[in-house]
């Protein structure tokens, strides 16, 4: 006989429990598991749930999507289309104005933009997601196995948030071969060369600005509003490829807006495939922070008892 029991997605169960076979919903993680007066304490004691929600005849409850309505991704499309003509109104003159400011502050943003390279973000979530799957494969405890799990789980999940939509801003710089605003006196603003295979025709759409915005919202989603100055520090490397002569406003806009889609594809991939985030109908949480959770509380608790 098989009891089904309901969790809620802030609880994390998978390979917990010997014999444990899970399917993950929106907003609701369902667990089979073989029933034994026992193993019901055991189960209850260990996620501190209630008895009530262990039920033998329970019915599975129909779930919504995560996803966003489609009335909603058309007008935020047309909203968009909007604002970046506007920015292509603006390219010369915010290009003129900002690449004219005082050399303290171009020195500024120049550093800024040389930190701001992707290969810092990529080569580390890389590294710490390879190295946890490699160390997942040998025998460990209970706190280090969810460290490590954990850990790799938001590395990979860096990795692609950033990495996708990076990889595509790229392809489209070389396809679309829009003139870069150090020859904007030479061809204008709207100079295209496709294909040209010189960098001085891949500047939309702003690269850094992709995977700036694209990180932010990684650690935004993984975090939550504790870390949302993170946002700060994208725009700013965004406005310095501006005043480093190197994108126009409309390319950093429409960068900006290639990075956050992408985090959000991203991160609906995982919900939907129960990696990482559980799926609610108003957004998805990051699932491995109530373990790291836990687990910090049992050992503090065991060195105040110590």
């Amino acid at each position: 006989m098989l009891y089904q029991a309901e969790l809620y997605s802030d609880i994390l169960t998978t390979d917990v429990i010997t014999g444990l076979r899970c399917t993950h919903s929106c907003g609701i993680l369902q667990v089979m598991l073989s029933a034994h007066s026992k193993n019901n304490a055991l189960f209850c004691l260990e996620y501190e749930l209630p008895k009530s929600k262990i039920n033998a005849n329970a019915a599975q409850k129909p779930l919504s999507s995560a996803g966003f309505s489609p009335k909603w991704v058309g007008v935020s499309f047309f909203l968009f289309l909007a604002v970046f003509l506007l920015t292509i109104l603006w390219d010369r003159t915010t290009t003129e104005q900002l690449t004219n400011w005082p050399e303290r502050e171009r020195a500024f943003f120049a550093v800024l933009a040389r930190v701001g390279e992707s290969d810092w973000m990529l080569i580390p979530t890389l590294t710490l997601w390879v190295l946890a799957q490699i160390i997942g494969r040998f025998p460990l405890g209970y706190t280090l196995r969810w460290f490590v799990r954990g850990t790799g789980a938001m590395s990979g999940f860096i990795f692609l948030a950033v990495g996708l939509p990076g990889a595509l801003s790229a392809i489209l710089k070389v396809a679309i071969g829009r003139a870069r605003p150090i020859l904007m006196d030479e061809v204008g603003i709207l100079h295209f060369t496709p294909f040209a295979g010189d960098w001085r025709f891949a500047g939309f759409p702003s690269g850094h600005a992709t995977t700036a915005f694209a990180f932010a919202w990684a650690l935004y989603f993984l975090f939550g509003a504790r870390i949302a100055i993170v946002f700060v520090g994208a725009f700013l490397l965004a406005l310095a490829r501006i005043v480093d002569s190197a994108h126009y406003l409309s390319d950093v806009f429409v960068g900006t807006g290639l990075g956050t889609i992408g985090a959000f594809w991203v991160r609906e991939q995982f919900g939907k495939r129960g990696l990482l985030f559980s799926a609610k109908v108003k957004g998805r949480k990051n699932r491995m922070l109530t373990p790291f959770k836990r687990l910090l509380r049992k050992r503090k608790h065991a060195r105040s008892t110590a």
